[in-house]
């Protein structure tokens, strides 16, 4: 138990350098440096928005009436950004530092877990400047609000942590799965409600876009944020089962197969 807990301590301490380094790589020779931060995300907030809300003129219509599209889509789309960024370099962390893990002894779940974090840290800046625009333009935001979203970023970064570890340690032993990952990745978000509300998806097909957990994750942040309200219990519970599970299932494999990494890499 306490070398667990030295562990835990040793994991704690290092991985809070690791999140800094890897932001400062990421800028390390461009001209706008941070400002891709907000570039990248707005092009993509950009064309959404001409597609759905201009051209296809998509309604949100929920509980409380009729949401503006760009919130909507803001609410859903800027947590989607962090988890699936967070996953696909999370996934290929371990492959992408073999040259270290061959040569020192160093806790190797450090690198999918640092991915993680500074794809939260890079993508919750855009966030927060979302949420504090929309709540100054709503004029009012409560302290439940910011409870049930904090709750929900936490889940997030669990949720994506799990992932991470899971494919990050396969994709050790089976290189196709970061390829695998860009198309299901594009398959998981269109089959989800970040672009589109519940109430507009065909009775037939809702049963696939409900099973798609980042659905409920997507549910919980449209709640949160533009109703101010939890999400339905079942939808909280089911992604509450699932991030439990894929944390488990991320650390039991990472445990398992990161015996073998030095030989393989």
């Amino acid at each position: 138990m306490n070398s667990m807990g030295r562990r835990a301590r040793k994991l704690y301490q290092l991985l809070p350098p690791l999140v800094a380094r890897e932001l400062k790589e990421r800028y390390a020779g461009s001209v706008f440096g941070v400002l891709w931060t907000f570039l990248n995300p707005a092009l993509f907030v950009l064309l959404y928005w001409l597609v759905f809300a201009k051209v296809l003129q998509i309604r949100v219509k929920m509980n409380t009436g009729d949401i503006p599209f760009l919130p909507f889509l803001l609410s859903g789309l800027l947590p989607w950004f962090a988890v699936q960024e967070g996953v696909l370099r999370g996934a290929s962390a371990v492959l992408d530092k073999r040259h270290l893990i061959k040569k020192v002894i160093f806790p190797v779940e450090l690198f999918p877990l640092s991915s993680v974090m500074s794809a939260f840290v890079h993508h919750s800046v855009g966030l927060v400047i979302f949420l504090l625009s929309f709540f100054i333009w709503k004029g009012t935001v409560t302290a439940q609000q910011l409870f049930f979203i904090g709750i929900f970023l936490c889940i997030q970064i669990l949720l994506t942590a799990g992932l991470s570890l899971l494919f990050s340690s396969l994709s050790v032993y089976l290189r196709d799965i970061i390829q695998v990952l860009n198309v299901l990745f594009q398959v998981i978000f269109y089959m989800s409600t970040i672009l589109y509300p519940l109430t507009s998806v065909p009775g037939r097909l809702k049963i696939f876009i409900l099973a798609n957990p980042v659905t409920a994750l997507a549910e919980s942040y449209h709640n949160a944020i533009l109703l101010g309200t939890f999400p339905g219990m079942g939808s909280f519970l089911y992604l509450v089962i699932f991030t439990i599970s894929v944390v488990a299932a991320g650390i039991y494999a990472f445990r398992k197969l990161k015996r073998g990494f030095a030989d393989v890499l």
